[in-house]
């Protein structure tokens, strides 16, 4: 089973979060202040460690250290991972506490957490409740929840040693996995030596170490290790397997991984996990302490364990590894904290075709930002953001990110901007073209928006000829010309003698330094304004 959604209200510092999961992987980013912490904090209560958790009088909610809520409320679903896996001999006693869903077909069981503070005491409750919240009627769930959460435990991986130092590899294993991995991995793949399988599986379960072992344990292995770190051949014989691995769709396979992670689970102490159990796996920043490579390297690796995994990041290198239905913003508004996310099916195929290559695999930071400002090509890009900071305005930190939309179309953009909760502005051109993109966003707006709020149009057929009609001519005729007296052709044509003379991006940094040589009087009312308008947008509520 995985967990498909929690409901928490009054926990830490989350007055109230709905959310919900994807069975593989969720990536969930947020500026701070999201609730990160209490969402793990709240999740780690389905761990081996943390079974019947007795609340106490901080962990209600709280902003800025004042306390305001005397009521708890977690409640977590838990949906079958496929059809009937509740008839498996290790689900079979949880089937009396599961309901069925006519709509998928598949069983789901609701696990509620409640606290009450009452004066002197607090009241903390576990129970198992059915499709409307009424627990099920059973003189003790105890048994039924420790079954639950014995065979999906939450299971957070935090780093634990210093940066300086890459993972060891002598903590012991069950080699015999390995070695089923190694053979499956052979027999599909005849590019893998055994030198390479070797190499990657040494390193793949030194990254997996990496996160597991405690302090104590990790100086141990430190002073008996004779091999060292993994070396970079190492990890180029990781991302082999993991080539493999990607057009593989193979049971074994995944037992195999499956095995070796509880098999290092199990290493570290505590609490073993029973030979049927499937952790979920919580990973809090990843990034802060591993190389980009070696991070993607290992999160390809990760993403074929058949487990579920929620990851937290602010790494647009790792967000880039998932797909676009994997990632989550979330969002802290004054009463709650809303989730954006794609659901299923919620974008067409091409859509999401044109979103993965434009943002996700080019510029995966913009899915950071509060506000999109959309353009049509790269001179707006280069352009814009020099002149805004000349006007007083710095779109980079208002979280203004500036993205061309000419080669992925303005529609999807738009779409996928909305879903997740990203403001946007649009500034076009004032041809044909232009015009049909103001049609667009004013099909897109809504009716509660002014389409003219969220959208500039240019009075010229481009930004250069706006630029040459509004205080620049000199700039271009000096490029295309070497003078900046009057010439006797059309505009257009002198533009395109500049750019065939000079290229783009140099006119737009001539256009730059001659604006700040002359102060921002120099720059057009129309931008300046428009500018305004883009940190107006970019601070708006979703």
């Amino acid at each position: 089973m995985f967990i498909e959604q929690i409901d928490i209200s009054g926990f830490k510092g989350i007055s109230q979060l709905s959310l919900k999961l994807n069975a593989g992987s969720s990536v969930l980013m947020g500026e701070n202040r999201w609730g990160r912490s209490s969402l793990i904090s709240a999740l780690q209560l389905l761990s081996l460690d943390n079974k019947f958790y007795q609340f106490v009088d901080s962990d209600f909610y709280h902003d800025r250290n004042e306390i305001y809520g005397n009521k708890i409320n977690i409640q977590i679903t838990y949906c079958e991972s496929y059809l009937n896996e509740l008839n498996n001999l290790d689900y079979k006693s949880l089937l009396p506490v599961a309901y069925h869903s006519d709509q998928d077909k598949l069983f789901r069981i609701t696990y509620l957490i409640t606290a009450n503070k009452q004066v002197d005491k607090i009241i903390t409750q576990h129970m198992l409740v059915d499709l409307q919240g009424k627990p099920f009627a059973f003189e003790n769930h105890e048994p039924l929840i420790a079954n639950l959460i014995d065979l999906n435990p939450v299971m957070a991986l935090k780093h634990s040693i210093s940066p300086q130092n890459l993972p060891i590899t002598n903590q012991p294993l069950s080699e015999y996995y390995t070695l089923q991995l190694s053979e499956q991995l052979k027999a599909h793949s005849a590019q893998l030596t055994q030198d390479h399988l070797h190499r990657g599986l040494q390193a793949a379960k030194a990254l997996l170490e990496y996160y597991f072992a405690d302090q104590e344990h990790r100086y141990h292995y430190k002073q008996v290790a004779k091999q060292g770190t993994p070396r970079s051949e190492d990890w180029d014989s990781l991302e082999r397997i993991n080539n493999v691995l990607d057009g593989l769709d193979n049971d074994f396979l995944r037992t195999a991984l499956l095995g070796i992670l509880g098999s290092i689970i199990n290493a570290k102490g505590n609490n073993s996990l029973l030979q049927s159990s499937v952790p979920i796996l919580i990973l809090e920043e990843p990034e802060s302490q591993l190389h980009p490579i070696i991070l993607s390297v290992g999160f390809r690796l990760l993403k074929h364990f058949p487990t579920q995994k929620i990851i937290t990041s602010n790494s647009s290198d790792l967000v880039s590894l998932f797909p676009l239905e994997s990632l989550y913003r979330l969002i802290r508004l004054p009463d709650k904290i809303v989730s954006k996310y794609i659901a299923p099916h919620s974008l067409s195929i091409s859509d999401s075709r044109r979103i993965a290559f434009h943002i996700l695999y080019r510029r995966s930071n913009a899915l950071f930002a509060r506000c999109w400002l959309l353009v049509e090509g790269e001179t707006e890009v280069w352009l814009l953001r020099e002149l805004a900071e000349q006007s007083g305005y710095h779109l980079s930190s208002e979280g203004v990110q500036l993205i061309e939309f000419a080669q992925c179309g303005l529609k999807p953009l738009i779409k996928y901007a909305n879903k997740m909760g990203i403001n946007w502005y649009v500034i076009t051109d004032g041809d044909m073209a232009g015009k049909k993109y103001a049609d667009t966003i004013k099909s897109l707006c809504g009716d509660d928006k002014n389409p003219n709020d969220y959208l500039t149009v240019l009075p010229a057929r481009d930004i250069e000829n706006f630029l040459f009609k509004h205080g620049f001519s000199h700039v271009y005729k000096l490029a295309a010309y070497n003078t900046t007296q009057h010439i006797d052709l059309p505009v257009h044509q002198i533009i395109q003698k500049a750019i065939h003379k000079s290229s783009k991006p140099d006119l737009a940094i001539a256009i730059c330094d001659d604006a700040k040589s002359r102060g921002i009087n120099a720059i057009p009312r129309l931008l300046t304004d428009t500018f305004a308008n883009i940190i107006k947008v970019s601070k708006a509520l979703v």
